[in-house]
């Protein structure tokens, strides 16, 4: 028998996936893979999917599942499994007719076609306008135009979909049931993180979904919209065809989710700041307050986070002007390793005001980002990374006093891309917040989570916190991580 699964970060930028060990908690042949089966980036390069100029941002399904299989079989050349556990971005769907036929490609968090105006009104106008307050008191969340609600009534609206009745699939779902099994609404079954990413669950109640919410679908969109039933993470969602047979798929989760759960912070008295392509600071248990997003975490238990801050897709912006900068001088200059440099005191010096919030939905979004503050002499290189990571740092600084008016956490746990890429963090934020201050895990936090999942899936602890609790934020690799 093997003692093996794979976990699987399904990213549409880019894919981590590892065998693991459950023996020993060890990672096997880590492999990261980004879309055309490109050389995965390296420590300081981005890659960003194209976006479409209208705001629509899709992505291949066929691709989709042709990758997750070929992750699949390259793992198994490695070593033989028995499950795979999957957790994938958040705010992304498939819409599926009765029969199983796509009727969309995977829409991802980062499409905003509902804000396309039809006849005078945006979809995203139409879905405010109808449900108000409701929409933040159901879903936990303020409405913003990449959450599939928006998008899914968007897309209905506009005649793409064929079919009056379709199923709503999150990529996790879209790949454990498409890959094999076939399409058959009446056994679907999605993780609560997944489901309430959708913004189409009430999250206090645990109504799956919300009956206003699929309404408000129907009314605009003209279709009604169908979900999977609510099941816990150690719950079998699909089968991928393996060389031997039927391998289980277990139910996707949420990567926010997956990755608070790798980097380990106790409920209640720890904060995680997630940094990545997209950002988040979260709380397990955390206060209840209007101010703040409330988001299924695992077994019961609650997220109160703050979401969409900038991050890696703002900084992208701010240092990609660098480097198209050396590029039409004819050179080239490694401005992310630059931005790993920038000391604490050269922000405390530095002089120019940036505004990061650069794409509608982001925390702060003002119509777009600026840069202030410019006087003679003052726009360097070094002043402009300075302000930018000046800018990045003080918006967590400025989401903890909300978090925390009275300072009662204990810690800030760093997670996510961005924390590894600039060590630095670590001490900037000790000395602005007071908190003690943990860097981030050597390897990515959603691969931990992923470990404690299949853990439990494979039934070796009675719950999601036990099997973190097996191996915590242990790290080893096989072969070893290259220096």
């Amino acid at each position: 028998m093997s003692s093996h699964f794979l976990a699987i970060d399904f990213g549409t930028t880019s894919t981590k996936s590892a065998l693991i060990d459950l023996e020993c908690g060890t990672f096997v042949g880590v492999d990261r893979r980004t879309p055309q089966s490109a050389p995965a980036p390296t420590k300081t390069q981005t890659v960003t999917a194209a976006h479409d100029v209208s705001g629509r941002h899709e992505l291949s399904l066929d691709e989709l599942l042709r990758r997750f299989d070929a992750i699949c079989h390259a793992a198994w050349q490695t070593h033989e499994f028995d499950g795979i556990v999957l957790c994938s971005e958040m705010h992304g769907f498939v819409l599926v007719g009765p029969d199983g036929t796509p009727q969309t490609n995977y829409v991802s968090w980062l499409d905003a076609r509902s804000l396309e105006r039809i006849d005078g009104d945006s979809t995203h106008d139409l879905v405010i306008e109808r449900l108000g307050d409701l929409f933040r008191s159901l879903t936990g969340m303020r409405p913003r135009p990449g959450f599939p609600l928006l998008n899914i009534a968007h897309t209905c609206r506009t005649g793409e979909v064929s079919v009056e009745e379709a199923w709503a699939l999150s990529l996790p779902l879209a790949l454990a049931r498409l890959s094999h099994d076939g399409f058959a609404g009446a056994d679907l079954v999605e993780h609560p993180t997944m489901l309430a990413a959708m913004a189409m669950a009430d999250v206090e109640s645990g109504s799956i979904p919300s009956d206003p919410l699929l309404e408000c679908i129907r009314v605009i969109g003209g279709c009604q919209i169908q979900l999977g039933t609510p099941c816990t993470e150690a719950t079998i969602s699909g089968h991928w065809p393996g060389p031997q047979g039927l391998v289980p798929i277990y139910a996707g989760v949420g990567d926010h989710q997956c990755s608070v759960l790798g980097a380990g912070p106790f409920p209640i008295l720890d904060a995680n700041l997630n940094l990545g392509t997209g950002s988040q600071v979260s709380i397990i248990d955390g206060p209840v307050s209007q101010a703040f997003e409330r988001r299924p975490y695992f077994e019961g238990r609650m997220l109160t986070a703050v979401t969409h801050i900038p991050a890696g897709r703002a900084l992208n912006e701010f240092i990609g002007f660098l480097e198209d900068i050396a590029h039409f001088a004819g050179t080239t200059g490694d401005f992310w390793q630059a931005l790993g440099s920038v000391t604490p005191q050269q922000i405390s010096q530095a002089h120019l005001q940036m505004d990061l919030s650069v794409f509608e939905g982001a925390r702060g979004w003002r119509n777009g980002g600026s840069i202030a503050g410019i006087t003679e002499g003052s726009l360097t290189v070094q002043s402009y990374l300075a302000g930018v990571l000046g800018a990045f740092v003080q918006q967590y600084v400025d989401v903890l006093a909300e978090l925390d008016p009275q300072t009662q956490l204990r810690r800030l746990i760093l997670s996510g891309g961005i924390a590894r890429q600039l060590p630095q963090l670590q001490q900037i934020l000790a000395e602005l917040t007071s908190y003690s201050t943990t860097p981030a895990a050597d390897l990515d936090e959603s691969l931990l989570g992923l470990r404690a999942l299949a853990l439990r899936a494979a039934g070796r602890a009675d719950t999601v916190a036990d099997a973190w609790d097996l191996f915590g934020r242990q790290c080893h690799q096989d072969p070893p991580a290259e220096s």
